[in-house]
């Protein structure tokens, strides 16, 4: 998989060894799944030997996790850049959803193995899945948050709660996933989702 934005390894605190060997991971294991993906494929996309990739790595499985951890860490960076305060609320909505699916979505939806991918996500890396999504959620909480003390966010409908709202969106949008979409499909779906709740959540009058 290319440098994708859900699994990127791209990283101030990577390293240009580390990079190469997380880039040629996610490209093998978007071309061969991960169950036929081994090290000897990874080092050699990486061009490094075996033995270079395990003094770095335990096994996939290890590396698998450490691409999870990167792209939580990638998404955060990027909705948060897309959250910025006094932005109207549905287009900061669309532009927060596509920069944390995007290119991720885009490879995982066009892949023979995305599904596959998507169940060893859960499989290997449940844990960092769960803080990562709760991290995401804790995001688009403070910022909605933010916005309703300015007075461009409305939350009285909602219980004014910014992130049990936060969440709903959230839960809402890896729902779209369901049925396996292609990735128009899925573009169109989440940015009708960030239209919806941005009408339903900037404040009007």
């Amino acid at each position: 998989m290319s440098s994708a934005a859900g699994l990127d390894p791209a990283s101030p605190e990577t390293d240009p060894r580390q990079q190469a060997i997380l880039h040629a991971a996610f490209d093998a294991f978007r071309n061969y799944g991960f169950r036929r993906t081994s090290m000897d494929d990874i080092a050699r996309g990486a061009g490094m030997s075996r033995a270079a990739l395990y003094l770095r790595f335990r096994n996939k499985e290890d590396i698998f996790r450490s691409l999870a951890s990167h792209y939580y860490d990638t998404a955060m960076q990027a909705v948060s850049a897309e959250l910025r305060p006094g932005r109207p609320v549905a287009e900061a909505l669309r532009a927060a959803f596509e920069a944390q699916a995007g290119e991720l979505f885009e490879a995982l939806l066009t892949s023979a193995h995305g599904d596959e991918l998507l169940d060893t996500k859960y499989a290997q890396a449940a844990d960092l899945a769960e803080a990562g999504e709760a991290r995401l959620a804790r995001l688009y909480g403070d910022w909605l948050a933010y916005e309703s003390v300015r007075d461009r966010v409305d939350l009285t409908e909602f219980g004014e709660d910014a992130y049990a709202v936060a969440q709903t969106m959230l839960t809402a949008l890896h729902g779209l996933k369901a049925g396996k979409p292609d990735y128009a499909a899925y573009r169109a779906s989440a940015d009708r989702l960030a239209r919806l709740f941005g009408r339903a959540l900037a404040k009007t009058g």
